[in-house]
């Protein structure tokens, strides 16, 4: 294996890393934003409590590759 193919590789692994360390902190800042929300009450009260934690657990943000971060989503690079 070249220089050139191990370079390429650590590329790939490093940003599989980073969108999945992405992917992990968003989805512990919603599951943290949700328990503190109206609709968690709700959900322990309809589910009860440890049902409404396994759904909330459940809920998992996916980071999908081309995505811009701006809104405008016209440079799908800058992720």
């Amino acid at each position: 294996m070249g220089k050139a193919s191990r370079l390429k590789k650590l590329r790939r692994t490093e940003k599989n890393n980073i969108e999945k360390n992405f992917a992990d902190l968003l989805t512990k800042n919603f599951q943290k934003e949700l328990r503190n929300s109206e609709i968690w009450d709700q959900m322990v009260a309809e589910f009860g409590e440890e049902k409404a934690e396994q759904v909330l657990l459940e809920c998992k943000a996916e980071v999908k590759p081309g995505m811009a971060s701006d809104e405008t989503r016209h440079c799908p690079e800058d992720f």
